[in-house]
């Protein structure tokens, strides 16, 4: 059998669509050695996967327990817009709980980790509850991690950080939508600007985290609701043009995140894999499916995880009804063979003398 035909980076620069790799991308296997599955999901509230079964069984399983076993025990499960307060312990409890409820003696458990609202200026509404991203950490899997923060800059709830062992930084991250409405300085409560101003600060910051552990040889994954459509072929059926600034937000974007030589230079993994594929992240409730959709949450991932002999054996979108449950947005997975990380490490450099 012929090798598999070469291809040039994605990029913004001629097409951000490149032809899709001819080979077959399987759904992540269960317990498969080496390989890394993380889940990506904007929930738009965790309310609904907290929900008890009206079952006599006590073994029956929670909604979100039901979402984990369907697809296979990821190892993370990042989920944005979780819409918890940081003074409500009890939720933060409820979802962990709810993670594992059910759990039979086989399966795996699940720790779960937080980055939430204090901002006292930007993220009050709804008594704080707005924003949030948690991860949910496999147990059988929390060792590989070491290190996981939320940078101090964040104070909005919307960035996780996690250092995994192989040199693989995984960023789970719920990115500012751009609007008109103001932003107020966080220590005086002074108007410094409009949300789109805002939006493009956490580019820039999002975009030195990345780099600053490029620039250590590690291996960066961005997973998240990005609030960004790259191009026309990801928004149906029309791209979002108007007003104009959220056309200035995703060329700010592209250039940072794809083409700009001082940016991450990340790869586009849904569409490096994919190609031209018409697959979708956003589905409003209120509208027939498929009526009115765009693809804003994504995975981006340093180039170093695809040069070579990737070790990046799959990523799709789970573009359905089903997938979408109580939210807005469908989830979306990439799964990382980190032996073949390993393998990169050990590998000696060419002699380049002579």
């Amino acid at each position: 059998m012929p090798p598999p035909l070469k291809r040039s980076w994605s990029s913004t620069s001629r097409s951000i669509s490149p032809p899709a790799i001819r080979r077959k991308i399987s759904p992540p296997a269960t317990h498969v050695a080496d390989h890394v599955h993380i889940f990506s999901w904007n929930v738009n509230g965790v309310g609904p996967l907290l929900q008890k079964q009206f079952s006599f069984n006590p073994g029956s399983l929670s909604p979100l327990r039901l979402f984990l076993k369907r697809h296979h025990w990821p190892q993370l499960l990042c989920l944005q817009e979780v819409k918890i307060s940081s003074k409500d312990a009890a939720t933060q409890r409820q979802l962990e709980h709810a993670a594992n409820q059910g759990q039979a003696m086989d399966e795996p458990t699940y720790k779960v980790h937080f980055s939430l609202p204090r901002d006292k200026y930007n993220a009050t509404g709804f008594g704080g509850k707005v924003h949030g991203v948690a991860t949910l950490v496999r147990n059988d899997f929390a060792g590989k991690i070491r290190v996981t923060r939320r940078p101090d800059w964040d104070l909005e709830g919307r960035v996780l950080i996690h250092e995994l062992e192989g040199d693989v930084v995984v960023i789970n991250g719920y990115w500012v939508n751009g609007t008109s409405n103001p932003y107020r300085n966080p220590v005086t409560g002074d108007v410094t600007g409009s949300r789109h101003d805002h939006k493009l600060r956490f580019h820039q910051r999002t975009l030195e985290e990345a780099v600053q552990h490029q620039e250590k040889g590690r291996h960066v994954i961005l997973v998240g609701d990005m609030n960004i459509a790259r191009a026309r072929i990801d928004g149906y059926p029309n791209l979002r043009t108007s007003p104009v600034q959220h056309v200035k937000n995703r060329a700010d974007f592209n250039a940072k995140f794809f083409t700009d030589d001082k940016g991450m230079h990340g790869i586009d993994i849904f569409r490096h894999l994919h190609g031209d594929t018409k697959k979708y992240t956003y589905h409003p409730r209120g509208r027939r499916w498929g009526e009115s959709c765009d693809r804003v949450d994504l995975i981006v991932v340093s180039r170093s995880l695809v040069d070579k002999d990737t070790a990046v054996t799959g990523s799709d979108i789970c573009d359905s009804p089903l997938d979408r449950g109580h939210s807005d947005h469908v989830p979306l997975w990439i799964s990382v063979d980190m032996s073949k990380l390993d393998q990169q490490q050990s590998t000696p450099e060419p002699d380049k003398k002579g």
